[in-house]
């Protein structure tokens, strides 16, 4: 009766134990049009080995390290980047493969990253980051990926660290600078020390826990460091150079123009005046001694019907 009565309550508390609720997770939206890329691509290596099937905080440390990899995927700004997903482990959950391409390397598309992510339903074996890493190699070798980010997201335990090293060493010598390592531990925080191994390597990046960046603001400021530069701030607008006028076209600009109504089609001194050089007369004759001097007058007044003058006496 007793081992009855036993076996009841610890099935009923079996029973009972539920896995807690992921809270709900609101990306923040960054403006793309506020930032460059600092990379051209990336490539997340996510650990899908036994031990990552522990709990942690009441959750798988898989469960947990796919969807702080879905937030990332969703902090993103749709920006022109190249992208892959690897996972890694052993045994049936990764096909019998050390590790298994998920996504890419391919133009990033939000939406079939999530799908490549999806597809990795379970974790088990051992722990073989140094394929995980040779997988990425292989994939980067593929074409011209440019500056790269290399993102392992991990509980970082039962690693062979040597091996692990040497072929991160491999991809760090063909990619040199173009090249950073940004370690994402998920678990407990005291086991860190490979991680910050690996970003130092790496020369150019930084390693964190999963729980410094499981907020919105954190993931987005986290992307932001990983992903993102400021844009460079647009240039001025160039103010319109001030309109230059001849209203009259007598070929005299306004600003020095004394005569500004001139009719058309006259010729005009350096300030803009109608002048008729040549009218000369005999000593006390009214007479134009040459009056084809007058021709270019009298084409004048035709062309502007309207025009009145005046002949002094």
């Amino acid at each position: 009766i007793v081992l009855a009565l036993t076996l009841v309550v610890a099935l009923t508390g079996c029973a009972t134990k539920q896995t807690p609720t992921p809270a709900p997770f609101q990306p923040v939206q960054l403006n793309p049009d506020a930032y460059v890329k600092k990379v051209d691509s990336f490539v997340v290596v996510m650990d899908a080995s036994q031990s990552m099937t522990e709990d942690y905080k009441g959750r798988s440390k898989f469960d947990q390290a796919k969807e702080l990899v879905a937030h990332m995927n969703q902090t993103i700004p749709p920006l022109d980047y190249r992208a892959g997903v690897v996972a890694f482990g052993s045994g049936s959950c990764l096909d019998g493969k050390d590790a298994k391409v998920l996504y890419g390397m391919t133009s990033y598309r939000r939406a079939d990253l999530q799908t490549g992510l999806d597809s990795q339903k379970c974790a088990g074996g051992v722990t073989p980051l140094s394929e995980g890493i040779a997988a990425s190699h292989s994939s980067l070798q593929t074409g011209s990926f440019g500056r790269t980010a290399l993102i392992v997201v991990s509980d970082f335990q039962e690693i062979y660290e040597g091996g692990a090293i040497e072929n991160a060493k491999k991809l760090k010598e063909v990619m040199g600078d173009k090249l950073c390592i940004y370690p994402i531990q998920v678990g407990q925080a005291g086991k860190r020390k490979f991680a910050d191994e690996l970003a130092k390597l790496g020369g150019c990046g930084f390693a964190v826990n999963a729980d410094e960046i499981s907020s919105p603001n954190a993931m987005a400021d986290y992307v932001t460091k990983v992903f993102l530069a400021p844009a460079p701030p647009k240039p001025a607008p160039v103010a319109a150079a001030p309109a230059v006028l001849d209203s009259d076209g007598d070929g005299v600009l306004d600003s020095r123009d004394k005569c500004p109504n001139t009719p058309k089609g006259v010729k005009v001194n350096a300030d803009g005046c109608w002048e008729l050089k040549g009218v000369y007369f005999d000593s006390d004759k009214a007479v134009i001694k040459d009056p084809r001097v007058l021709d270019e007058a009298v084409a004048i007044m035709k062309a502007n019907p309207k025009i009145t003058g005046e002949v002094p006496v």
